[in-house]
């Protein structure tokens, strides 16, 4: 291991104090760019270096992929194995796999994803007769998930419940619980809930955790919510050896939970806790960070810091005004190549941020028009493929044969004739006996199956039973034994139409296969578990050679030579929200976190016009755009009065009878376009690029352009205006709609 002096050799004054800080609390204010990820890495390694065991420390983050450069920088510092570092969510399933009996779970409890805590919400409505047309699935997970961050079980939350939409919630939140424990199951919230209420119910567990992990070390500590502050706090209690990095101006995350009071009070928490402040940027050049700190000094709720550029050179900061969102994408494609052809940047150097993913969908075409090469940051989408969701399905099963909603996806998975007729006596029958559904298939004539259908039942489990023998094979061996002994390969394989589909089945290999390089001796539990807390990050590939399109939120954390962040008008960047001042400060910090991500170019873009629900709309700029100062940043209007943009689409003959107003907006039309933009954001992801004004193609009904597209939390509805068939409203979890 590396001696203290080459630990602190190339640190700053503060960053050093920070580094060398041993016992008691510290708040370290890391401003953007000022080396946070170096000092809670070489405050890791001075620790060790000072004699303390490596496993007495827990440094706990948000992203796999900020876990991963931290693991990374500590082991190319010399230090022993043995420290922990994870996401809250990784830490909290290690404790909860280790105490699993005080916390009163299987020590094989399984991980459920959205799609999984979806359908098991569904299903829990079905059973109490609900309707989802008035409370929607989506909209009472979100409410459990709010609870649980709160803390608030089940029993609590009924017992605060006023309303009658709170007391049907109520139901919901009871039963999901329930039918979560039927299928020895947790969601992410539980994984926080479960461990912190584990640690309240059972002292001698807390205060072990303590002494283990002597020195705590919270990476992003502006981004926590409740559950994870009393975490947190709960380990430290012992010795009070917490150290918080965090930044009050880069607090984007509210609305999952995050309460920037755990910062801002946390002086309070901790009368004696030392402060220290990094100021020095290494990251934006002057202009940029001229221009950021101009626009976050607008906000009230901060702690002050002083933000000083250390890289010389300049580029001046560009705001420019476009006619409407096909100029911006032609202006931005257009970008993109001078800075490679002029500046020799790399594509992968380049980043696009938008507020809503819904503003991709015309820069995609732009690119694609071009061949300029461009990558999306969402990391989930993969996960989520239907041939993925079957094959996880699958391996969820082997590790816990308890998992019915995983039963229930590949029961007739490829097609093997079980129907819904089937599939609902099995169902009612394990409900009545208190089994599973997998051990109830073993007993189709118990469950009155005709002998045709208990057979077919009985042959699904035997498969289950044959692959379960495999469960201690490496991953990889594991996924393709699922994958032959299934069936799933021969019908990807014989299949035209799933080419595709077989390919990414194949990349999950490969992934299983790394995973096991990288993990010698780790088990199919562990690889799901980390197939589960993949975020949008993880997919970026810096080798990839592509633009990268991303929202400002997957942002976080990351930096590239060049950045452009489109569609700063109001209404999209500040996104209109109801909660006044609170909510127009963290639209602000999110901007902030946006224009901090950039090394050397800065480029904010707006449209005069923009096309939202199928309506071209006059658009005002961004109030932010008017907060940012500096002689370094260079505005440019290039929308010009002699033209309106034609709407994509609209025929010629109806050209002319579209009305537009000039005026701006009015609160109707605001409130409409913020309620399409935010549905659009929430869409699942593998349907984000079914966008208002896509051009799509049916095998059945041809081209046409989507008109509107909605997500009620079960199904996903897309109206398109069809060239020759007209109007048609379809569900696209089961139709065959191609975005072109």
């Amino acid at each position: 291991m590396n001696s203290p002096v080459d630990i602190l050799s190339d640190l700053n004054e503060s960053q050093r104090r920070a580094v060398t800080h041993l016992e008691g609390p510290l708040l370290v204010l890391a401003g953007a760019g000022s080396g946070k990820t170096r000092v809670i890495t070489r405050r890791i390694a001075y620790l060790a270096s000072q004699g303390i065991d490596p496993r007495g420390i827990l440094a706990i983050t948000f992203t796999n992929k900020a876990a991963g450069e931290m693991k990374q920088r500590v082991e190319a510092l010399g230090l022993p194995r043995g420290a922990v570092v994870g996401t809250f969510h990784s830490v909290c399933a290690r404790i909860l796999r280790e105490f699993a009996a005080q916390a009163n779970l299987p020590p094989n409890f399984i991980i459920y994803d959205a799609d999984d805590q979806l359908a098991l919400v569904r299903q829990a409505m079905k059973r109490l007769e609900l309707p989802t047309e008035q409370l929607p699935p989506g909209r009472i997970h979100a409410a459990i998930s709010r609870a649980k961050n709160k803390l608030q079980d089940e029993a609590g939350f009924a017992g605060a419940a006023e309303g009658f939409a709170q007391r049907k919630i109520a139901q919901v939140y009871q039963l999901y619980q329930r039918m979560l424990a039927e299928n020895q199951a947790v969601d992410f919230d539980d994984l926080l809930l479960r461990a912190v209420l584990l640690m309240r119910d059972h002292p001698e567990v807390r205060q072990l955790l303590g002494r283990r992990w002597r020195y705590v070390l919270v990476d992003e500590y502006q981004d926590t919510n409740h559950a994870q502050y009393v975490l947190a706090h709960g380990i430290a209690l012992e010795h009070e050896n917490i150290a918080v990095t965090g930044d009050p101006d880069q607090s984007i995350y509210a609305w999952r939970g995050a309460d920037l009071r755990n910062i801002l009070e946390f002086e309070a928490d901790y009368p004696n806790a030392v402060v220290i402040r990094l100021e020095q940027n290494y990251r934006s050049l002057a202009p940029i960070l001229s221009a950021a700190s101009s626009l976050i000094a607008h906000n009230s709720q901060r702690k002050e810091k002083d933000l000083v550029a250390t890289r010389p050179g300049a580029h001046d900061v560009q705001v420019l005004r476009l006619l409407d969102e096909h100029a911006e994408a032609a202006e931005v494609a257009n970008l993109a190549l001078r800075l490679r052809q002029e500046e020799r940047l790399r594509y992968s150097d380049i980043a696009v941020f938008y507020r809503v993913n819904a503003l991709s969908r015309v820069l995609e075409e732009a690119f694609r028009q071009r061949g300029i090469p461009y990558q999306i940051a969402r990391g989930v989408e993969f996960y989520n493929r239907r041939e993925i969701k079957d094959v996880l399905a699958y391996l969820r099963l082997l590790v816990n044969p308890a998992d019915n909603v995983s039963c229930q996806r590949v029961i007739n998975v490829p097609a093997r004739g079980i129907g819904a007729v089937t599939l609902e006596r099995l169902e009612k029958f394990a409900q009545s006996r208190g089994i599973s559904l997998l051990q109830a298939c073993r007993d189709g004539a118990a469950a009155g199956l005709s002998q045709g259908a208990a057979s077919k039942a009985a042959a699904f489990a035997a498969v289950l039973a044959e692959l379960s023998a495999q469960i201690d094979k490496p991953v990889a061996g594991i996924v393709e034994a699922v994958l032959k002994r299934s069936g799933l390969e021969e019908f990807l394989k014989s299949a035209d139409d799933q080419r595709q589909a077989l390919k990414n089945v194949e990349e999950l290999v490969s992934t299983a296969a790394e995973f096991d390089r990288a993990n010698p001796g780790s088990s199919l539990a562990e690889f799901l578990h980390q197939v589960s807390l993949v975020s949008d990050v993880d997919s970026i590939d810096p080798q990839a050679g592509a633009v990268t399109f991303m929202t400002l939120h997957a942002a976080k954390g990351l930096e590239f030579p060049a950045v452009v962040i489109v569609g700063c008008e109001q209404g999209l960047l500040p996104l209109g929200r109801d909660d006044g001042d609170a909510d127009l400060e963290e639209e602000r910090r999110l901007a902030f976190v946006g224009m901090t991500r950039a090394r050397d170019r800065l480029v904010l873009t707006s449209a005069k016009y923009r096309m939202l629900r199928g309506h071209t709309q006059r658009r005002t700029e961004s109030q932010f755009l008017g907060e940012i100062g500096g002689d370094s940043v260079v505005r440019m209007d290039k929308a010009g009065d002699d033209q309106r943009p034609r709407q994509p689409g609209v025929p010629v003959d109806q050209f002319n009878q579209l009305r537009y107003d000039s005026r701006e907006e009015s609160d109707a039309d605001q409130r409409a376009m913020i309620e399409a933009m935010e549905q659009a954001d929430l869409l699942p992801d593998r349907f984000s690029a079914f966008a208002p004004g896509r051009r799509v193609r049916s095998p059945i009904f041809g081209g046409g352009f989507v008109r509107s597209v909605s997500f009620n939390g079960e199904y996903t509805r897309a109206t398109v205006d069809f060239d020759r068939a007209g109007r048609k409203t379809l569900i696209l979890e089961y139709a065959p709609l191609e975005a072109i």
